[in-house]
């Protein structure tokens, strides 16, 4: 967090790997709902670890039988994909493939993808991925932000996905947030580097070290015709998780109940002696 710049009071993180890390910073210790709260000596984070982010990415791209070296990276097979054309009417992706920890600690939640029509390719698939992601960081960061009394300023963005314009973009416009990547490719060391040096005197402050060595590469501003819409489907999403965790739920009962159902294997296809 440090080495993103944001290990001060008024910005918000997104560490984001195979796995999702999404946090406020503030000066005093708040509580909300499924969110943790943790003292970074005298600053305090507000917020947590997701379950889902690239590898929900590579999930998808297994699906489509898009995974090989030949192909290309996981982001140049996901940059591919959002090149296509997209169709006017989006998909709702629930991203719990795995349960989910921050805000729901439940791990009996399951995915979905809503709205599928004959006409949805891959491309639409992609979109709704990466905005499925988006919007669980939407609430999050809405918890966190009625927390605290104040919106935060920015959210820096580090991890792997970070690489991606577009992902960067979706979540600036979901969240309503400016979101900026840094220079560094590695925030971690960097990060390191910086509490390192504040505490061996170099810098006064945590606070002046971010200022000093982080440089923003990046930033990305939301876009103000896009906000209705996604208003618009962030309203549906949330609607959707409410109706489908109760089927989440009765799906992890019936596979504990009645066990897994067996794949059918036909026999083959005999000639006829007649």
């Amino acid at each position: 967090v440090a080495g993103l710049g944001a290990l001060r009071p008024g910005y918000a993180y997104n560490i984001s790997g195979t796995t999702e890390v999404l946090g406020a910073v503030g000066l005093e210790p708040v509580e909300a709902e499924g969110l943790l709260t943790v003292d970074w000596r005298g600053l305090w984070q507000i917020g947590g670890p997701s379950q889902n982010g690239a590898d929900t990415v590579s999930w998808l791209l297994s699906l489509l039988a898009r995974e090989g070296a030949d192909q290309g990276s996981t982001g140049q097979r996901i940059d591919a994909l959002l090149t296509g054309r997209r169709h006017p009417q989006p998909l709702i992706f629930l991203p719990y493939l795995q349960g989910e920890r921050v805000p729901y600690w439940n791990p009996a939640l399951r995915g979905a993808i809503l709205g599928l029509g004959r006409q949805h390719g891959a491309t639409d698939l992609a979109y709704a991925v990466l905005e499925g992601v988006a919007f669980l960081n939407r609430i999050v960061l809405e918890r966190a932000e009625a927390a605290l009394g104040a919106p935060v300023g920015e959210i820096r963005f580090g991890g792997g996905a970070a690489a991606n314009p577009v992902w960067s973009q979706i979540k600036a416009d979901i969240c309503g947030r400016p979101v900026v990547v840094g220079a560094s490719k590695e925030p971690g060391l960097l990060g390191a580097a910086i509490v390192a040096w504040t505490g061996l005197g170099r810098f006064t402050s945590l606070a002046e070290a971010q200022e000093a060595l982080v440089r923003p590469a990046r930033r990305f501003t939301p876009e103000p015709e896009r906000r209705p819409a996604y208003d618009a489907l962030f309203s549906l999403y949330r609607r959707s998780e409410a109706a489908l965790a109760p089927l989440s739920a009765d799906l992890a009962t019936l596979s504990r109940s009645a066990g897994a159902l067996p794949g059918i294997h036909a026999a083959p296809l005999t000639a006829s002696k007649d």
